[in-house]
């Protein structure tokens, strides 16, 4: 959406009102509203004039859009975990990451209480032998890990340098897969 906006403004090309709240929106989610590690300034200051000419403000604009898209009482296990689901294969190693991210803690509590009993099934249907589920608080920032499989919740643990003492794994200032799981996990892989 940013690349696009650029598109706009090199071709000096008016941003009508719905395309400018469409850019914004989806550089909000990428983001979540400039949270992510995978936000640069370029994208910060493109969804603000999107914002701007969407006339809309972008604070309580993003607010309503998490909240709206946290609502997760009426979809299935399967949903939530394949909302947003990923494989990965590292030496040889194979797992899958999904992904939920929320505006309370209460929608991801209620959440965790029905997905862990559902991740053993997910192993089977995925063959796969770990799995791990980010489950991600926007406003704290933090990320709950929960880890199904043999050596899931070990390498998840050697990958954040965490004790054996927790019986939750929680990651505060960790919300993206992608810069912030996806590396560690391997790099916990490759050294054994």
């Amino acid at each position: 959406a940013t690349i696009i906006y650029q598109m706009y403004k090199e071709q000096n090309v008016k941003i009508d009102k719905p395309i400018a709240g469409l850019l914004c929106a989806a550089i909000l989610s990428d983001t979540l509203a400039f949270k992510s590690p995978t936000c640069t300034f370029i994208d910060e200051a493109a969804a603000k004039e999107l914002a701007r000419l969407a006339e809309i403000d972008i604070y309580e604009f993003a607010m309503e859009m998490f909240d709206a898209g946290s609502n997760l009482k009426d979809k299935t296990m399967d949903e939530i975990l394949h909302q947003d689901f990923k494989k990965f294969v590292v030496d040889e190693v194979s797992f899958g990451v999904g992904q939920i991210n929320s505006m309370t803690q209460k929608d991801l509590d209620d959440v965790r209480a029905r997905l862990i009993p559902y991740m053993e099934k997910a192993l089977t249907s995925h063959a796969i032998p770990m799995l791990f589920f980010m489950l991600t608080n926007i406003p704290q920032g933090t990320t709950e890990l929960l880890c199904a499989g043999n050596g899931a919740k070990e390498l998840a643990r050697k990958a954040f340098h965490l004790s054996g003492d927790e019986d939750a794994i929680i990651l505060k200032n960790t919300v993206s897969r992608k810069k912030q799981l996806i590396p560690a996990l391997m790099q916990a892989i490759q050294q054994g």
